[in-house]
């Protein structure tokens, strides 16, 4: 029974020693900057559980989530002059109930929008259209306005604009054409200025046949052509390239033609400039130079 016990006395000199080497050792680690490792925790694998899903409350649909449309923006390019311009909306309810549209309004007084009926009740599946007129008239440019459609279920906003051209010469008035020739002869560059810039200006990137129809044309091939400007298909005197760079890059002083050099505050490049000289020898070739063999003088050019 001896053995026993000396066993026993001697695991609890092994304890004692263990634990004094272990209070003897943390001293050791903070002098040395080391961190305590203390003691062992036992790692937990598991992971977190899961944040529960959410689930929308019933009734909580949008109206996008219930009608569906042709397109959100309709949009219209029409000429100058025009007074209405009209647009069509088509929807469809492709919820499993009905759906109530309670109203619709627009952001502007010249914008009018028209339901079928009001309240106007939808069945699931049903198909309707919501017809929208703008009014344009004495207006250029792009004009956009909003069209919001009242549903049970939310309000959804509609886009409608309207590209209103700019006033051609063929579609300008008496009375604003002779306005116009009275600003141009007093200053030749001011068909590069304000209102008269929409149908004289049109140049950039343009070339050839391209830049003619656009700065040429617009005079001397225009329906209503003012009678101080010639036709290009009758000039009564010989012409060539010369001819033609001088009256484009110089005009003339006293008449309507404008000097259409950038140097000379004009529009055009000096590329684009011999281009249009090229065009224009080719399109109106001189019906006398090939005869006569004479070199037209700048000074006895037609006025323009």
């Amino acid at each position: 029974m001896v053995q026993p016990v000396m066993n026993h006395g001697r695991h609890a000199a092994k304890t004692v020693l263990l634990v004094g080497l272990l209070l003897f050792a943390r001293p050791a680690f903070a002098a040395e900057g080391v961190a305590d490792p203390g003691p062992a925790v036992p790692h937990n694998h598991a992971h977190p559980p899961a944040a529960p899903s959410v689930i929308p409350a019933p009734g909580a649909l949008s109206a996008d989530a219930v009608l569906a449309w042709d397109k959100e923006t309709h949009e219209n390019t029409v000429p100058h002059g025009t007074v209405d311009t009209k647009f069509t909306f088509l929807l469809t309810n492709i919820s499993p109930a009905e759906v109530t549209i309670s109203g619709v309004h627009t952001s502007c007084g010249c914008t009018a929008a028209q339901l079928p009926q009001i309240p106007w009740v939808l069945p699931a599946g049903g198909t309707g259209e919501i017809k929208v007129t703008m009014n344009v008239a004495n207006k250029t440019g792009l004009i956009s306005k909003t069209v919001t459609v009242n549903t049970d279920k939310g309000p959804k906003v509609l886009f409608v604009k309207a590209n209103v051209l700019p006033q051609t010469a063929d579609q300008m008035a008496g009375g604003d054409r002779s306005n116009n020739q009275k600003i141009a002869l007093a200053d030749r560059q001011a068909v590069f200025r304000g209102d008269c810039a929409r149908c004289h200006s049109d140049s950039k990137g343009k070339m050839g046949h391209e830049l003619y129809v656009s700065v040429c044309g617009v005079c001397h091939e225009a329906e209503h052509r003012a009678s101080m400007v010639p036709s290009l298909q009758a000039l009564p005197n010989p012409t060539n390239a010369e001819y033609w760079r001088n009256w484009v890059t110089h005009g003339k002083e006293g008449t309507l033609m404008p000097a259409f050099s950038e140097k000379e505050n004009g529009i055009l490049t000096d590329q684009q400039i011999d281009s249009l000289v090229k065009y224009l020898g080719e399109k109106f070739p001189s019906k006398t130079a090939s005869q006569t063999g004479t070199q037209p003088a700048v000074p006895s050019l037609p006025k323009l």
